[in-house]
């Protein structure tokens, strides 16, 4: 009797040592997976946990196969159409920005199955409207405005953003380049775009997006002429990971400051963990996205608009992460590469 005891309490305590093993390689691939970005999910690890903050929601991977974002510690119900009908109910939606922005805009006329067209730039550029029309059936409207530079086209002064229900500003990637004048610069210039904008408001809420991922290497050669060749070195030089980087500090700064002045109806969107991953790089052209991730950064954005929990966290973790600084200087340190053309 005795060996067989023996025999079964080490079976036993081999049994054990297995089943560790196997939950810490689990853990070691959710490490791995956070720490890379990648698209390989760990299946050990259940998320029940529902996503209510950013940080949660645009913490996770891509599948190669779906195609889809999964959020590594939570889940999450993507906004469909009555979802969205709700949530936007009789609310005026306006979009102040560059083409990112035009992208995601269009991702919500998509989703809604909305019969408006948006303009590409050089046929807005003069009336600053893209596109304009009614979503959804509950009395809801949408606005595309054509605001992609700090320095030249100010949201603040349309009589829209006084109007709207909600409002949305993203405007980055032509400063960066086209019209760049240096990070600093820009910097006091977008904080006070955010500024008036938040005054006109009236604490309605502002949302501001981030810069997302930017992909240097992904730039290409569209047109094979003077214009097309000058866009492309701009694609390359001024869109360095320093630069991004220099000005996502920027964008974050200018809101704080913003915050710290009183106005609390300003909020970060920033999607760049959806945007940070290889799916992403193979999704790119260097500065956009395609669908598939475009549509979740709609996802992330809806998400703000129609989640009190989202917002509340999105003022706690702006606000906890640092102070508007007196004297700043996104330069320093950094290899921009940009110049003024």
């Amino acid at each position: 009797m005795a060996p067989l005891i023996l025999l079964c309490v080490c079976s036993l305590f081999s049994f054990a040592i297995i089943i560790h093993q196997y939950h810490a390689l689990g853990s070691l691939r959710v490490k791995n997976a956070q720490h890379t970005g990648e698209e390989a999910m760990s299946t050990t690890t259940a998320t029940t946990a529902i996503c209510n903050n950013l940080n949660m929601l645009t913490s996770g991977s891509w599948n190669n196969v779906t195609k889809q974002w999964h959020p590594f510690n939570c889940s999450f119900t993507p906004f469909d159409k009555p979802r969205v009908d709700n949530c936007l109910s009789n609310k005026q939606i306006g979009f102040y920005g560059d083409s990112t922005l035009r992208n995601i805009a269009h991702e919500l006329i998509n989703l809604d199955k909305a019969n408006i067209t948006l303009a590409g730039w050089a046929s807005s550029a003069k009336r600053y409207i893209c596109g304009a029309g009614q979503i959804g059936s509950n009395g809801s409207s949408l606005a595309m405005y054509w605001t992609p530079s700090a320095f030249y086209q100010k949201p603040a002064s349309m009589k829209s953003i006084e109007t709207d229900d909600v409002s949305i500003i993203s405007i980055s990637v032509w400063d960066m380049g086209t019209y760049y004048r240096g990070v600093n610069p820009w910097f006091v210039a977008m904080k006070k775009i955010i500024l008036e904008a938040a005054k006109k408001r009236r604490n309605k809420p502002l949302y501001v997006m981030n810069l997302h991922n930017i992909y240097a290497s992904k730039c290409t050669l569209k047109n094979d002429n003077d214009q097309g060749r000058k866009a492309l070195k701009l694609c390359q030089e001024c869109n360095k990971m320093d630069a991004m980087f220099a000005f996502r500090d920027a964008i974050a700064s200018a809101v704080r400051c913003v915050k710290e002045d009183g106005y609390h109806n300003v909020y970060l969107i920033d999607t760049f963990g959806v945007t940070n991953s290889s799916f992403g790089e193979e999704h790119s052209d260097g500065v956009h996205f395609s669908s598939e991730v475009t549509q979740v950064e709609l996802q992330v954005l809806l998400s703000a608009i129609c989640n009190s929990s989202f917002q509340h966290d999105l003022n706690e973790t702006l606000l906890s992460s640092g102070t508007c600084p007196s004297q700043p200087n996104f330069e320093e340190g950094r290899q921009l590469g940009c110049k003024q053309y």
